[in-house]
C-alpha cells in the first residue's frame, strides 16, 4: 500500500514549519532551555491557538482528531525545529490515555482543557526496578470508599514538573490500575532530573498517601496504557524524523561548501558515504512511520508491532544521524554555539524514551509470536 500525506496534511506541515521558523527559531529554543523547566507559557499559548493541542482528541471533546498521519505531519515539523516543552507528553501520551481509560465525566473535564491549552499533562509509568516494563508496577493504590491513595516512586516522568495532572499506574488488589493525580496534591513530590536532552525535562515523582481518582472507563487498564504508549512512540518517531531531516540537510549543505586542502569535503568518500547512508535511514524511517499511522487508524491489532518498528528505526537512525552530522562538521560540530548539538542531545534522549530500539525489537518479535 502506498501511503503519503494528502494536500491538507502537506499544508499543515508547511504551516507548522512557518510557525516554528517565526515563533521558535534556535535562538528562542536556547532561551527556553535556560529556564527551570524548559517551558515557555507564551509559546504554549500560541501553539494552542493553532488548534494543535486537539489533534489527538475527538470532536466530541473539542478536538480535531481525524488521522494519525496528520499527527505525524505535525510532529515531524516540531521535531525539525527541536521545539521544547510538554507537547509530546500532553498531546501524544496523556490525552490518548485519558481518552481510552477515562470515564465520560473525567474526559469532559480534562480533554477540552487540553485542547484549549489551559492544561498540561503527563503519564508516570516507569519504575527504577522495572526497566521498560509497564504492566507490573510496585507503586500501590489503596481504596477508601470511592477515593484512593497512592504510595510509590516513578522515574523518568516526561515534563512532570509542569503537568497540571499526572496519570499514574499502580497496583490495586494485584491488578494494574490507572489513577489521576492533580498537581499540588498532598504527598506528591516532583524532583527534576538531569538529562541529555535539554529541551525535554524528566522528573522523579514520589507519592506518599497521595489522593487520586481512578480512571475507570476502560475494562483493561494494561491495554489502555499499551495503546497510549504506542501513540507516544509513534509521535516521537515522527518528531525524530524531522530532526533526522534537519541534520541531513544541514550536513549536506556544509559538505557542499566547506573546503579542506583545496577540495570540497563532500567530494571525499569518507564524508559522502555516511551521508548517503543517513538518507537511506531517513527513507526507511518515513515508510515505517506512515505504516504505523495506518495501523493506528485502521488496524489497531497491528499497531504495537508497527509502532515498535518505527521507534526502533528512528531511535537508532536519529542518533546515528547526530553522530554523522557532528563528524561532518568537524570541530565546530562539538561546540555549544552550533545548533547541531541540540539535535544530537534530542536524539540521545529520544533513543531511550518510551523504550530503546532493543526493547522495541524484542517487542516486535513477541507481537509476531516469535
Amino acid at each position: 500500500m502506498y501511503l503519503d500525506l494528502n494536500d491538507e496534511q502537506k499544508m499543515l506541515a508547511q504551516t507548522v514549519r512557518r510557525f516554528v521558523e517565526k515563533e521558535c527559531p534556535s535562538s528562542r529554543v536556547r532561551q527556553i532551555i535556560e529556564t527551570e523547566h524548559a517551558y515557555d507559557e507564551q509559546l504554549w499559548a500560541h501553539m494552542a491557538e493553532q488548534g494543535w493541542m486537539g489533534l489527538t482528541v475527538s470532536e466530541e471533546y473539542g478536538g480535531l482528531h481525524e488521522s494519525w498521519l496528520t499527527v505525524a505531519a505535525l510532529f515531524e515539523e516540531l521535531g525539525r525545529g527541536v521545539v521544547p516543552g510538554p507537547f509530546l507528553a500532553t498531546v501524544a501520551l496523556a490525552a490518548p490515555l485519558l481518552d481510552r481509560a477515562g470515564n465520560s465525566d473525567q474526559k469532559a473535564r480534562w480533554l477540552p482543557a487540553i485542547v484549549e491549552g489551559t492544561c498540561r499533562a503527563t503519564v508516570a509509568y516507569l519504575e527504577e526496578q522495572n526497566s521498560y516494563r509497564y504492566d507490573a508496577p510496585a507503586t500501590t493504590a489503596t481504596a477508601s470508599g470511592t477515593a484512593f491513595s497512592l504510595n510509590g516512586s516513578k522515574m523518568f516522568v516526561l515534563d512532570g514538573a509542569v503537568a497540571d495532572f499526572t496519570i499514574v499506574s499502580a497496583q490495586l488488589n494485584g491488578e494494574l490500575g490507572l489513577f489521576l493525580v492533580e498537581k499540588d496534591a498532598p504527598g506528591l513530590q516532583v524532583e527534576s532530573l538531569e538529562s541529555m536532552d535539554l529541551t525535554r525535562r524528566l522528573a522523579r515523582v514520589k507519592l506518599e498517601n497521595t489522593p487520586a481518582v481512578a480512571l475507570d472507563g476502560a475494562g483493561n487498564a494494561a491495554k489502555a496504557l499499551e495503546y497510549a504508549l504506542n501513540c507516544a512512540a509513534f509521535a516521537l518517531s515522527a518528531e525524530s524524523l524531522g530532526g533526522m531531516q534537519w541534520v541531513l540537510e544541514t550536513s549536506v549543505a556544509f559538505a557542499k561548501n566547506r573546503e579542506q586542502y583545496g577540495r570540497l569535503i563532500g567530494s571525499y568518500q569518507a564524508v559522502a558515504h555516511p551521508l548517503a547512508d543517513r538518507a537511506l535511514d531517513l527513507n526507511s524511517a518515513r515508510s515505517a512511520i506512515y505504516n504505523a499511522a495506518d495501523a493506528l487508524d485502521h488496524n489497531e491489532a497491528e499497531a504495537t508491532e508497527a509502532a515498535s518498528m518505527a521507534k526502533a528505526l528512528t531511535g537508532d537512525g536519529y542518533r546515528q544521524a547526530g553522530y554523522t552530522g557532528i563528524q561532518t562538521h568537524g570541530g565546530i560540530g562539538f561546540t555549544w554555539e552550533h545548533d547541531i548539538q541540540l539535535y544530537f542531545r534530542r536524539a540521545s534522549g529520544s533513543w531511550a524514551l518510551f523504550g530503546d530500539p532493543r526493547w522495541h525489537r524484542e517487542r516486535m518479535l513477541q507481537a509476531a509470536g516469535i
